[in-house]
């Protein structure tokens, strides 16, 4: 497997624009001291003139640099519990889970080499994504949380944000998940929608917080692009302090909910369905993606997850 390949991010400088009255590349002449006895210039009579108001852009939220001792730690363990439930785990082969199929290797391999491509550029949150439906994206992200999650001192939150078409409560089991819109319209607080997994026999570590979703948004992209969104993830990160975020996202080639919510992600892990996906599908997405993101690898998801390889350009 090869390491992630990375899209070059370009820069453009600006410019200078010359005065009017002055060709491009001429010095501007220096202003002279008025003789003796000369009067000064005297402003000319009317209201002055008015300054255009700036252009305002919207970024997340500044997340301060100190919190207090131990409040990490207590924001963790204040996450309610939900049990690990094996036989759904089993039913929806999240194989990283019970370790029994020896395609678990697989999601191991790739957690090492997203921690190493991660701590190697200062990222820490990702989009996880597939051109189409029928990809195995959600499946590939439950299957890498919980294998981040046995990772030592790595804290990984797991959002479900395909607002389009949730599935990741019924593949790891969670009944009751609540409705996401409630948290990131700050109607909730991370305590109240954030869980967690109990103690369990298969090594699940509780180092993984989940905030999943049971309703279907008619509104999807605009709720990823409200303001509202920005505090909401900007309180889960000051309050969780993850070492690693995955959003599970709709498909990049449907709608347009990977756009409105690219400010919030560091690079794309983009799910390809073997005989489901073509060439110039991945394409496509890493074209639209062009110089605003990186695109950290292209996994191939074949046989519902019974294979899976990864490449990348």
């Amino acid at each position: 497997m090869s390491r992630p390949g990375f899209d070059a991010l370009s820069k453009e400088s600006s410019r200078g624009v010359p005065r009017r009255g002055m060709r491009r590349g001429e010095a501007a002449p220096r202003p002279t001291a008025p003789g003796p006895g000369a009067s000064r210039p005297q402003a000319a009579a009317g209201p002055p003139p008015q300054r255009p108001e700036p252009v305002q852009q919207r970024a997340a939220p500044r997340i301060p640099a100190v919190l207090p001792p131990n409040a990490v730690d207590d924001a963790w363990g204040n996450l309610p519990c939900v049990p690990l439930n094996t036989p759904n785990l089993e039913r929806h082969r999240i194989i990283a889970a019970t370790r029994e199929d020896p395609a678990h290797g697989t999601f191991d391999v790739l957690r090492s080499r997203l921690l190493s491509t991660l701590k190697e550029n200062g990222w820490s949150r990702v989009a996880i994504t597939s051109p189409t439906r029928e990809c195995g994206k959600s499946f590939l992200a439950a299957n890498l949380a919980i294998s981040l999650s046995r990772a030592e001192r790595v804290r990984t939150v797991l959002m479900d944000l395909d607002l389009r078409d949730p599935g990741l409560a019924k593949l790891l089991g969670v009944a009751d998940p609540g409705i996401l819109r409630r948290f990131l319209s700050g109607r909730a607080t991370v305590k109240d929608h954030f869980r967690r997994f109990g103690e369990n026999d298969l090594g699940v570590g509780r180092t993984l917080a989940l905030a999943l979703n049971e309703h279907v948004e008619s509104d999807p992209a605009e709720l990823l692009f409200a303001p509202g969104t920005d505090a909401a993830l900007a309180a889960m990160q000051e309050a969780l302090r993850p070492d690693v975020v995955l959003f599970d996202l709709p498909p990049a080639l449907c709608h347009d909910d990977l756009l409105a919510f690219q400010r919030h992600f560091d690079g794309v892990l983009l799910v390809a369905g073997g005989g489901v996906t073509r060439a110039e599908e991945i394409e496509e997405v890493s074209r639209r993606l062009a110089h605003d993101k990186p695109l950290l690898g292209v996994v191939l998801n074949r046989a519902e997850g019974a294979t899976l390889s990864r490449h990348c350009d």
